[in-house]
Parts: structure tokens; C-alpha cells; sequence
């Protein structure tokens, strides 16, 4: 576990630094994009956003499927109702994390 704190202590510190970083960069040096370049960063945007559109649909679907199944077991097993409780939240949270990325691109996508 110490292991894992310590991954995710230096993840948090690096994205901090790099975040400020970027955005002295981008404060102090702005370079400026061709509308070839613009266009292509658009279409590639696109192009992820439908590809993220039909896994996030997919890993929905899955989930849908698989809180379902941990329902029935809390109710048809009692004993095993603490265990399909705790799965169906980490089944919950991950989708959650996947729907807020997608909504991220769309919201990028649609923006420019």
C-alpha cells in the first residue's frame, strides 16, 4: 500500500508542477497555428470523440449488465450481499470516471 501512495504522491506532484508550468509557457510564449494545423487537430478531435462515443456506450452497456447481476446475488444470496454491494460502487465509480472523460471531449469538441 506504501507503494501505492507513493505512485500516487508522485503523480499528484508532477501533474501540479507540470500544470503550472504549461501555463507559464503558454503565458509567456504563445505560438501561433496554421489553419491547416487548426483543421487537422479538429478532425483528429472528432475522429476520438466518435471512437469514445461507442466504448463509453459499450462499458455502460457492461455495467448496466453487471450491477444488475450483483443485485440479484445481494438479493438471492444475503451472505454475499456486502461483497455485491462494494462491487457495484467500484463498478459505479469507474463509469463515472469513463462518462466524465467523455464528456470532457465533447466538450472540447464541441467548443472549438
Amino acid at each position: 500500500m506504501n507503494f501505492y501512495y507513493s505512485i500516487c504522491v508522485s503523480l499528484s506532484v508532477g501533474l501540479v508542477f507540470g500544470i503550472l508550468g504549461g501555463g507559464l509557457k503558454q503565458l509567456f510564449w504563445h505560438k501561433g497555428y496554421s489553419q491547416k494545423q487548426i483543421t487537422k487537430n479538429l478532425k483528429m478531435i472528432s475522429g476520438a470523440a466518435a471512437v469514445l462515443k461507442y466504448i463509453t456506450c459499450l462499458v455502460l452497456l457492461l455495467g448496466l449488465i453487471w450491477c444488475s447481476y450483483f443485485l440479484i446475488l445481494g438479493i438471492m444470496e444475503p451472505a454475499r450481499a456486502e461483497y455485491a454491494n462494494n462491487m457495484s460502487e467500484l463498478i459505479v465509480a469507474v463509469l463515472s470516471v469513463i462518462s466524465i472523460m467523455f464528456a470532457f471531449v465533447e466538450f472540447i469538441r464541441r467548443k472549438n
